[in-house]
């Protein structure tokens, strides 16, 4: 699997750098694309139409038509509740139409500037201008902001203790606003990570499954093979597979 060419990350004003981890466009080749999950949710606009996806739990490959233009912007884990409305475990796997978030009026308006926008920071300031100003942190974002920091490289204990809850509070809590079991999104963080220095420096498996946390190399392949259906060798090897955005899981039902 290849990765979108052209693909542009730009990051967002400070204003919004505690919930959004980035904007990013894309155009694809015309190849199946691979999506792993990374513990976000993202909206995405193409082909006219605006949808929010919501965080994954495994990975899904999607063809894309040869010069098919994206554009999104990548929520950090749970910070995208504000924009959803409802608790977050609904939306994950799922995607609705934006339209069904916002409202029909304020979904056109901002679509419609996305289509007008000439450039990335024309489509990048519309949309910041539409989402709303992000909410004070609470002890839980805290703690999910923390384990972002860490790569996924906590103990539930701590992390719990990081937000004032008790461990089956937390379960509770992290779902509702992220999606996802706090020990689910500790795993995705962590795989993202390990992908990420993976594809940087594809050698030395071993030592790289041990400074991502895994238990062993064993442990490091098996997590690899359930989130992107393919081993570290796999990587290694030049056999390159999606892991941008969750935001790519519409496009098949688009």
């Amino acid at each position: 699997m290849r990765r979108m060419l052209p693909y542009r990350e730009m990051a967002p004003s400070p204003q919004l750098a505690a919930s959004v981890e980035c904007f990013w466009t894309g155009e694809s080749t015309g190849e199946l694309h691979r999506v792993t999950p990374d513990g976000c949710a993202d909206i995405l606009f193409t082909r006219g139409a605006l949808q929010l996806v919501g965080p994954m739990t495994e990975w899904r490959d999607f063809p894309l038509a040869t010069g098919e233009r994206l554009f999104g912007v990548r929520f950090r884990p749970g910070a995208w509740r504000a924009i959803a409305g409802p608790p977050a475990d609904r939306l994950t796997d799922r995607f609705f139409p934006l339209d069904d978030l916002w409202g029909n009026a304020r979904t056109a308006r901002l679509a419609e500037q996305l289509a007008e926008a000439r450039t990335a920071a024309q489509a990048v300031r519309a949309i910041e201008m539409a989402l709303p100003a992000p909410a004070d942190p609470g002890p839980v974002e805290r703690a999910v902001a923390w384990m972002e920091r860490r790569r996924g490289a906590v103990s539930m204990d701590q992390l719990a203790a990081h937000a004032g809850l008790s461990p089956r509070q937390l379960r509770r809590v992290c779902l509702e606003r992220t999606g996802l079991t706090p020990k689910f999104l500790a795993r995705v963080l962590r795989f993202r990570h390990a992908q990420e220095r993976l594809a940087a420096h594809p050698a030395g498996l071993a030592d790289l499954a041990l400074a991502c946390g895994y238990y062993d190399q064993a442990h490091f392949i098996n997590e690899f093979r359930q989130f992107s259906g393919r081993t570290p060798a796999a990587l290694a090897d030049g056999r390159f597979f999606q892991s941008e955005s969750a935001a790519l899981a519409v496009i098949s039902a688009a």
